[in-house]
């Protein structure tokens, strides 16, 4: 998985609705006048402006999977649900409403992604939900299970090869907590249980391991000069693929960086 880098903001006009109608849940006499107002705006998260600002800072691709609009359609989706949460042991509580117009917690995710999460974000063992109306730092604080891929724990889920394609994979060098964290949001999201998504994920692990093999075979042809122009160039190839705004960038990472030369590694991943 690949973290994602949210740059700038989204357009005033469509924050401004947004906070105006937030204003109104928060000031609501009772919970039946509150869900009124949510019934209202239902689907103001899938207005264009915001919908297009959010595809816009990861080229089009699912914030959890990196898949295009191929996979299948791509939904602004709430990280933190905003109905009623499910827990791992198959309870509920109330869910984030406060949250449900706030852009911060959108996340654009596949459908069949969207779908298999659903209303499940649980928290870990021990640890309580935020409260209503908390500050961001409460947020961050909370505890959940689930990965959030605008964080640094997007680096805890890896890829491999298997024989049917390319499945996600715990990261290696990663401690129990984190193992707890990885696993779970495999599960939650479903991110091995879709065909053709391990299959186009193999097909970019494919990719990259061709070029591998071909910067490794370029020795055999003889020229100094020759060989220097074809590593050359499949480093450049391996670059491309790795870019942030690449499909399966982070797949094409796992691939280079446990199958290729520490040369190749090295010259890819420079800094």
């Amino acid at each position: 998985m690949r973290k994602v880098i949210i740059t700038g903001t989204p357009p005033v006009d469509w924050i401004a609705e947004a906070d105006a109608i937030t204003a109104q849940i928060q000031a609501a006499a009772d919970d039946a006048s509150r869900q009124t107002i949510l019934d209202r705006h239902e689907g103001f998260w899938r207005d264009a402006r915001i919908r297009n600002w959010l595809m816009s800072q990861f080229s089009n691709k699912c914030w959890y999977t990196e898949a295009e609009e191929s996979i299948s359609p791509i939904h602004v989706d709430h990280f933190r649900p905003k109905g009623r949460v499910k827990n791992l042991d198959g309870s509920y509580d109330d869910g984030y409403w406060w949250l449900t117009f706030n852009w911060k917690n959108y996340v654009i995710a596949g459908h069949l992604i969207n779908s298999k999460k659903s209303d499940i974000f649980p928290l870990m063992h021990g640890e309580r939900r935020a409260p209503v109306n908390c500050s961001e730092v409460q947020l961050r604080l909370e505890g959940a299970v689930l990965i959030d891929p605008l964080t640094d724990q997007a680096r805890l889920i890896s890829y491999d090869r298997d024989d049917d394609g390319c499945i996600a994979v715990l990261a290696g060098g990663i401690d129990d907590l984190e193992r707890f964290k990885a696993e779970k949001t495999i599960e939650i999201l479903g991110l091995n249980r879709i065909d053709r998504l391990n299959q186009k994920r193999g097909k970019k692990w494919d990719e990259c391991l061709a070029v591998i093999e071909d910067y490794r075979g370029a020795r055999a042809h003889g020229a100094q000069a020759l060989v220097w122009i074809m590593k050359e160039t499949s480093i450049a190839r391996l670059k491309e693929k790795v870019k942030y705004d690449a499909e399966f960038s982070s797949v094409a990472e796992a691939c280079i960086r446990k199958q290729a030369p520490e040369a190749v590694i090295a010259a890819v991943f420079e800094r």
